[in-house]
């Protein structure tokens, strides 16, 4: 099993990662993260290239992340919540995943599909406000690289009780880790 941590958060050791930690002590299998704060992930610059290329012209870290996203059994999308919404970080490395809408809906190409994998979402936020806007938008970077969404783990108010001290979304990350061990362990026998 393999599990891709698209991690929008700049704190390494904040409420984000707290919950992404939990899920990584009872993920079986290889884990990769991603950090759009700290990788060299460019945005889109609308270039087109992939209009007319099977391939994004920006030479960045980007270029092993498309490779993996055809690879991984499992995407976990990770971010604090800033005013309603997933980081700007996250959005930036989310505008990449364009050269996939080229694919699909540009070019109209058949034969393009990324592998089939599962999807957890991950938010923390230190407000009480809604998350809706922020699940919606990791909704659809899940169906850009064609992941079903099973599950979500939240810890908001943090600003008064860390992520660490949130029983329930600790238990949750783990549950959600667990999961996803299982389902693929049932994909991998089928």
């Amino acid at each position: 099993m393999k599990t891709l941590i698209i991690n929008g958060s700049p704190r390494k050791l904040g409420d984000s990662m707290t919950l992404v930690n939990e899920m990584i002590k009872h993920l079986s299998g290889e884990v990769k993260i991603v950090d759009t704060y700290y990788d060299d992930i460019s945005p889109c610059i609308d270039c087109r290239f992939c209009w007319k290329n099977d391939e994004c012209l920006i030479d960045d870290d980007m270029q092993a992340v498309y490779k993996l996203l055809d690879e991984v059994d499992n995407v976990i999308i990770s971010s604090p919540i800033y005013f309603s919404e997933l980081t700007g970080k996250l959005l930036s490395f989310a505008s990449r995943l364009q050269r996939f809408y080229v694919s699909r809906c540009i070019k109209k190409n058949k034969n393009f599909k990324l592998k089939e994998k599962s999807g957890v979402l991950v938010l923390t936020g230190g407000g009480d406000g809604s998350i809706e806007p922020a699940v919606n938008r990791a909704n659809i970077i899940f169906r850009q690289i064609n992941a079903q969404p099973i599950g979500r783990v939240v810890s908001l108010k943090t600003n008064d009780i860390p992520t660490y001290d949130d029983v329930n979304a600790l238990n949750r990350a783990k549950e959600l880790s667990f999961c996803l061990n299982e389902l693929n362990r049932n994909n991998s026998s089928s």
